[in-house]
């Protein structure tokens, strides 16, 4: 029996991991069974290593599988206990429960954001009659396009001018944009496969996720100023190797440069497109994080030979971005309220995260690590011999938790925990609770 690879509504790595789990949850495959290697499963289904070793990390953070080092992957025994035969519920049947401490929100805190302002800025907008009246310009509102050109010069080293810029609702729908203009490569590699949204947009464009340590990528995603789950930083020494090999392999580099506003420790890197000159590094960002997630502006920044072809079809595509948040915006960063905010995001998120970490200190004592981010918002966990991670999730879940991610250490258990949508007096109270789940 192999699973349903004929099912094209879901992804290949979701087929993988449903035809696993059901096997382990059936008992079928036994605890203590070794899986397949990945090289041997992924010849075997005829797909991507990638695509198989992601559905053999599903299945091991959510605690079926376990990793043992130089030996492989195998069953654990969560089909032994009364609890997990409730797991074995499909989604749609189990009650969902309520989240009472989001460690797992993209949301942003409230204390950072000036509703008010911002308020004023789209009210101002709305007064301009005669241009919201039309369309868009598909490529982006140009008065916006050329205060982010100044900003992402002064701040960001991007080289670049308005016309290289393009707007859009958030960085899928400008990834759904570039995937037709570099269609001739066909392999993609994520230094960072935590971005599961621009992986699947990859593959509904017909391009093959790979391991860029096993196979040469015609493209590569990486994300500097987050690439892990927990937040670490590349450093300069980094990106510069990055780009050597890059330039050395001709891959294309898609640069995310996600969270770069929120380094705590340390000046920001350079960005590796200015680095690059501006050449061979398509670069990406968002203010969803330093203003509102709601608030969907995304830019790219494309290299000169992609924005050559995307202007042969721009008048293709329909601007994706509200016409009058692009206005306000461009106001409300023409008025240095932009930099201010900055200022003000970082001060307040670094300041919650050592509250975070200095709670989880006390009530953890010497039964746990915990480890800040270098960037955004997140700090690392690490729970010493805590036992199986799907029973620890489990009662996590029933007591109101949710995590950024979760993973097996040879320590214990890793959780990677977002301070942002939890409110510092609720600190203690959920870390409390959350021990109690160990």
């Amino acid at each position: 029996m192999k699973p349903e690879l004929d099912n094209q509504s879901v992804h290949l790595y979701v087929r993988v991991y449903n035809y696993y789990k059901q096997l382990i949850l059936s008992q079928q495959l036994a605890p203590g069974s070794r899986l397949p290697s990945i090289r041997r499963c992924a010849a075997e289904l005829q797909m991507s290593r990638t695509t198989v070793e992601t559905a053999y990390m599903v299945l091991a953070a959510e605690g079926y599988i376990i990793s043992r080092p130089q030996s492989g992957f195998y069953v654990t025994d969560i089909g032994r206990t009364r609890k997990t035969a409730e797991f074995q519920k499909s989604a749609d049947q189990k009650e969902k429960k309520p989240v009472l401490y989001n460690f797992a929100s993209a949301s942003v805190d409230r204390e950072t954001f000036r509703f008010e302002l911002w308020r004023r800025y789209i009210k101002s907008a709305l007064r301009q009659d005669e241009r919201l009246l039309s369309y868009g310009e598909p490529q982006g509102e140009y008065d916006l396009r050329e205060v982010l050109c100044r900003y992402l010069q002064n701040n960001r080293n991007v080289v670049c001018t308005p016309e290289h810029i393009v707007i859009g609702a958030g960085v899928q729908s400008l990834l759904h944009i570039l995937c037709p203009l570099i269609e001739g490569r066909k392999k993609i590699a994520f230094y960072n496969p935590g971005f599961r949204q621009g992986r699947a947009v990859f593959e509904d464009h017909g391009f093959e996720l790979c391991d860029r340590k096993q196979e040469q990528p015609d493209v590569c995603y990486v994300s500097p100023s987050q690439a892990t789950a927990w937040g670490d930083v590349l450093s300069v020494g980094e990106r510069m190797k990055i780009l050597r090999e890059a330039s050395e392999k001709n891959i294309l580099l898609i640069e995310d440069d996600y969270n770069s506003e929120f380094c705590y420790y340390h000046h920001p890197s350079p960005s590796i497109q200015g680095l690059a000159g501006g050449n061979g590094v398509i670069y990406l960002g968002t203010f969803s994080r330093l203003l509102l997630p709601s608030i969907r502006l995304s830019f790219m920044v494309l290299p000169p030979d992609l924005l050559e072809k995307y202007q042969r079809r721009r008048d293709f595509y329909n601007q994706t971005a509200s016409k009058t948040e692009q206005i306000a915006l461009c106001q409300f960063i023409r008025d240095g309220h932009l930099e201010s905010q900055i200022r003000k995001s970082r001060k307040h998120y670094l300041a919650k995260t050592k509250i975070l970490c200095s709670e989880a200190k006390r009530i953890f004592v010497e039964e746990a690590k915990v480890t800040a981010g270098e960037t955004g918002f997140v700090s690392l966990l690490e729970i010493f011999g805590a036992g199986n991670l799907r029973e620890v999730l489990y009662r996590a879940e029933e007591k109101g938790f949710a995590f950024l991610s979760a993973d097996e250490s040879e320590q214990g258990i890793r959780l990677a925990l977002s301070c942002a949508a939890v409110p510092v007096e609720k600190f203690s109270e959920a870390l409390q609770l959350l021990k109690q789940c160990f």
